[in-house]
């Protein structure tokens, strides 16, 4: 990334958290946490500078976030080359955690919270020129940078002490101890409705100079760095459990920036009908320029900075030897499989007569990642490197070489166009619109998506919990358009002979659903749909839960590998809890929903069958149920003063 330079000039502008350990930053005493209180942020250079300096805060608890956001979930399993420090966290007996662990530093993202902290606390906030105000968009950034801080540190530690004051060396700071909803509810109380109106700060573009290896380090447009505060407060709004705002700032970021944010149609798919070869995949571009809306950079080498280290944790690299360190689960394997490819395919040349969708014929293929969803295929690929018998050191090496295409060493992601989706679709269904969330799995938002929801559904999405949420269906025509398989001939050669076939790829429309990514035509899957209970009668509530099935799992198939995993499975167990059906109606969280599934993990197959859940890890299960019902200690690490405690 190359931004030394910059990053100098911002640490030494900025007053940062001058911290030795653990324990000062959560002690409100610390004498080591000093800051001028004389000084103000009243200039544009203070600004920028101490933004950047967040920034560089924010390069330190990246990769930990990734990490820890994946392996308490149920889709990455550890390799027998796993580090202590991975392994100790893959056990769940995070009380024994060696205070050497280094993704167990929750310092580092009170740093981030501290400076955001002494930022808001000392940032001019009433300067105007020109009758603009010329700090507020570094203030709404600064505020987003801290919500995001704070709903990590909550997913990881559980229950966190909440500062809305930069601490200082004289004890007067004094944390409030809260949990994620608690979190959320307090954070959406600082964030105005007159912030939508601002854009993200730009201060144009920011690396992109050489390595001194011969290449260039990436070169990232400042706007992207930044967390757009529609999708924050939408964030909050989740975690809060007030579905209704959620699902209108989401929507309201997604239609006002229609020409970049349709979903696209970038898919991995079959080539033919019959299935007999992968012919276009143009899926793991996604993770490029395409669907980036906001990420950490990371430096381009150790002497400018921080670097990423998820490369050599995922990835067969030279520095590991080719041991990678975490790799995909049984489970998600299981998932990937479960699904059904359908391949619609059309008569005739004028496109006018249909056939049947034709499904993917599962037995067919040895490859487990071939018999349903493509899309772990796609970006989890795999091969072997057989040593080499004149080489003295070929024994230090791998040989199972594995790439994960969604590593990018000077990327990490924190948003994406399907991230903001899928959570969409989740804030919709628990709004009581399940038809609406599903559609955008199935079919994508789009005016002929939307006309064939039900009057019935619609009606209700006028008042949920007394907001007129109504404005989810108006997504602008001109942009976000239907895509449509587009047919052609094309030549494949085989041995000697060379046959054409008609080959589709989607095409003259923008927006499809998200489970086309990786399964064909999931607009015309007749298996693809909301569950119906044939002996009884369905409720509304019912089909909620059934989609929340889907989008789970949906989640499991987009969003692998990018630290949203335990998260989500945290968040729909606490939206489960609301159901009046459920048995821990009334309390933190459904907790069963997250146990299940974690605890099969490493036990799930890709058979079909009626229970997934069934084999599972028992001594896993019953330490992430607890009492089915409170906040469940056990998910979470622990915070030094509660290990000393205890």
């Amino acid at each position: 990334m190359k931004l030394k330079t910059i990053m100098t000039f911002a640490l030494a502008a900025i007053l940062t958290v001058g911290v030795t350990s653990c324990e000062d930053i959560l002690k409100v005493d610390s004498k080591s946490v000093l800051y001028d209180y004389e000084n103000t942020l009243d200039q544009a250079t203070d600004t920028v500078y101490s933004v950047l300096g967040i920034i560089k805060k924010l390069q330190k608890i990246a990769d930990r976030t990734v990490i820890l956001g994946e392996i308490r979930g149920d889709l990455v399993a550890i390799s027998d080359h796993a580090s202590d420090d991975l392994r100790d966290l893959y056990s769940y007996d995070f009380s024994k955690l060696k205070s050497t662990n280094k993704y167990d530093q929750p310092v580092d993202y009170y740093a981030v919270i501290n400076n955001c902290n002494f930022f808001l606390t000392h940032a001019d906030t009433a300067y105007v020129r020109n009758n603009k105000n010329v700090f507020l968009k570094e203030y709404i950034t600064v505020l987003s940078y801290r919500a995001w801080a704070y709903l990590q540190l909550a997913q990881i530690y559980g229950e966190v002490l909440y500062f809305d004051k930069p601490i200082s060396g004289d004890g007067a700071s004094e944390g409030v101890p809260m949990n994620i909803k608690e979190l959320a509810q307090t954070l959406l109380l600082d964030f105005k409705e007159e912030y939508m109106d601002y854009d993200t700060p730009n201060y144009g573009k920011l690396g992109g100079e050489d390595t001194g290896e011969g290449g260039k380090s990436e070169q990232h447009e400042s706007v992207d760095l930044f967390i757009p505060v529609r999708i924050i407060m939408g964030d909050l709004c989740l975690w809060a459990e007030d579905y209704a705002h959620a699902a209108i700032y989401y929507h309201d970021f997604l239609s006002n920036n229609a020409k970049s944010l349709t979903t696209g149609t970038n898919c991995s798919t079959w080539l033919t009908y019959d299935f007999a070869n992968i012919g276009y995949d143009s899926y793991t571009s996604l993770f490029g320029k395409s669907g980036a809306i906001t990420y950490i950079p990371m430096e381009a080498d150790q002497y400018s900075g921080i670097v990423s280290d998820l490369r050599n944790v995922f990835n067969s690299t030279s520095d590991n030897y080719y041991y990678y360190q975490l790799t995909r689960s049984q489970a998600a394997t299981a998932i990937s499989a479960r699904q059904n490819y359908c391949y619609h395919a059309m008569y005739s040349d004028e496109m006018r007569d249909v056939w049947p969708a034709y499904m993917a014929d599962k037995t067919a293929e040895e490859n487990a990642l071939l018999k349903g969803d493509l899309r772990l295929y796609s970006i989890l690929e795999t091969d072997y490197d057989y040593p080499d018998e004149d080489d003295a050191n070929s024994s230090l090496y791998g040989t199972e070489i594995q790439t994960l295409n969604k590593i990018n060493s000077e990327k990490i992601w924190l948003y994406r166009k399907d991230v903001v989706y899928l959570r969409l679709a989740e804030a919709l269904n628990r709004c009581g619109l399940p038809q609406t969330a599903f559609a955008i799995l199935k079919d994508g938002l789009c005016k002929q998506t939307i006309d064939s929801i039900s009057q019935g559904e619609k009606d209700r999405a006028k008042s949920i919990n007394g907001v007129d949420i109504s404005v989810v269906y108006d997504f602008p025509t001109a942009y976000f358009t239907q895509a449509r398989v587009t047919w052609y001939w094309t030549s494949i050669t085989t041995g000697y002979s060379t046959t054409r076939v008609y080959v589709s790829e989607f095409g003259s429309g923008n927006t499809f659903g998200i489970h086309s990514r990786g399964c064909g035509d999931a607009g015309y899957d007749p298996t693809y749909r909301i569950p119906v209970d044939s002996t009884r009668v369905n409720t509304l509530e019912d089909s909620i839960r059934a989609v929340e099935e889907a989008l789970i799992d949906e989640m499991a198939l987009e969003t692998c590998f990018e630290g949203y995993r335990f998260g989500d499975l945290m968040r729909f167990s606490m939206h489960r809890a609301a159901d009046a059906q459920s048995p821990a109606h009334g309390g933190f969280a459904e907790n069963e929903f997250l146990a299940k599934r974690v605890a099969t993990r490493e036990t799930a197959t890709i058979d079909d069958r009626e229970d997934y859940y069934q084999v599972k890890d028992e001594a896993l299960y019953t330490k992430l149920l607890g009492d089915g019902r409170s906040l469940n200690k056990n998910w979470f690490l622990v915070l030094p003063d509660k290990k000393q405690a205890e």
